[in-house]
């Protein structure tokens, strides 16, 4: 991964999007040529933002450069008006080291309280359930808090440089000139890919745009994109689990989108891909066909989403039979002793059989499919790529936002 750089960027602001749910209070930026995202600001702060570009005012912004080319939003300095401080280095460490160190304590004192409630009746083993559950989670967050102090430490040259070079007396020349017109876009209509089943490929603005988030009980959470393009009603399904690829959607914004000609009566387009014009990313949907009983969708599980599930899958199965093995032990030490281990290596043998279960299928069907045998869904997902001019689902074009 390249290292961050600090770097000022300085203009006006041409576009300002909110993503949409709003509550996020992410922001994209574009000043000329340059691309600056912001995540998670505060709303006073996006507020400010929004009058220096309905007023055409100058700005002096600090961004971090990190992969892929991304600019991240650090500081404003406008050439009238409030500037926008920065989250200092220390500032950030302690609010992430204090989750850290509250979401640990909780996860202990859960552990703790598993402990010493037992197994002796069927309500101790209820609240050991109860227990072991928050500490999972209280864990779970703790790791991610973690994980932030880890890349702040990592970056800290590179983020105080940006925080040096913040000085609200260093002020840009003002301006009075409105801000750029983008040009304005033909929406050409929509263009269908013959084949089985045919795709079509719609361009125009997002209109309407909600977001809906849903919990499946045991299982991932969604959410659900739903708005209209040149008058057609689409849904777009998106994993946000911990860790997962959010989409940056906006009002208006100019996209392509991958559809099913055919939809089912009475019910939107359901989204296979998305290019955003606006920035330039592509989004393509796996996680709603994963357990699709139809075929006429693209593959459940994207190419970069096969690795990090598999590591998951491998890692809970590891924590349960070390749970199993804990939980033996404290029913009954003496238990350890005798057959006990050739019977733990064997449930070990028997989670390595069902995890080959999952990564075999995948790695059959892969081998194949660079053969030059896909399968119907693998067939679809190329078409998919090629509609959008993505390139090959083996080496695609641009970088893929598997959703």
């Amino acid at each position: 991964m390249p290292q961050r750089a600090a770097r000022i960027i300085e203009g006006k602001f041409d576009q300002l999007r909110l993503a949409t749910p709003v509550r996020r209070n992410d922001v994209f930026l574009r000043i000329g040529a340059e691309t600056i995202w912001g995540s998670g600001l505060d709303p006073s702060h996006i507020a400010l933002l929004h009058a220096f570009h309905d007023k055409g005012t100058a700005v002096r912004v600090g961004v971090l450069q990190a992969e892929h080319g991304l600019n991240h939003f650090c500081w404003a300095v406008p050439a009238q008006g409030k500037p926008i401080a920065p989250l200092t280095y220390q500032n950030a460490q302690r609010r992430s080291g204090r989750e850290a160190a509250i979401c640990s304590a909780v996860g202990v004192t859960a552990l703790g309280a598993a402990w010493l409630s037992g197994v002796a009746t069927l309500p101790r083993v209820f609240l050991m359930v109860f227990a072991l559950a928050i500490a999972l989670m209280a864990l779970v967050l703790a790791a991610n808090a973690l994980r932030v102090l880890w890349h702040n430490r990592r970056d800290r040259p590179r983020i105080l440089a940006s925080e040096a070079q913040f000085d609200p007396t260093r002020r840009p020349a003002a301006t009075n000139a409105a801000p750029a017109t983008p040009p304005l876009r033909q929406e050409p209509a929509a263009l269908t890919q013959d084949g089985d089943p045919p795709l079509l490929l719609i361009r125009g603005k997002l209109d309407g745009i909600t977001h809906e988030t849903r919990h499946v009980h045991k299982g991932p959470t969604y959410g659900h994109y739903r708005f209209s393009v040149q008058g057609r009603q689409f849904q777009m399904t998106v994993d946000e689990s911990l860790g997962s690829w959010q989409p940056f959607l906006a009002q208006n914004d100019y996209v392509e989108i991958a559809v099913n000609a055919q939809p089912a009566q009475d019910e939107p387009h359901a989204v296979y891909a998305l290019r955003n014009q606006e920035d330039g990313r592509a989004y393509m949907c796996h996680l709603r066909f994963r357990a699709y009983p139809s075929r006429d969708t693209p593959v459940g599980v994207g190419m970069n989403q096969r690795a990090p599930m598999l590591k998951t899958i491998g890692a809970l199965m590891l924590a349960v039979w070390l749970f199993l093995i804990g939980l033996t032990w404290f029913m009954d030490s003496e238990a350890l002793q005798g057959d006990f281990p050739e019977l733990a290596l064997f449930i070990l043998g028997m989670f390595l059989l069902v995890w080959l279960c999952f990564a075999l299928p995948l790695l059959w069907l892969d081998m194949r499919w660079r053969m030059g045998r896909p399968t119907r869904r693998q067939r679809i997902t190329e078409r998919i790529y090629t509609l959008l001019d993505l390139g090959t689902p083996f080496a695609p074009k641009q970088r893929i936002e598997e959703v």
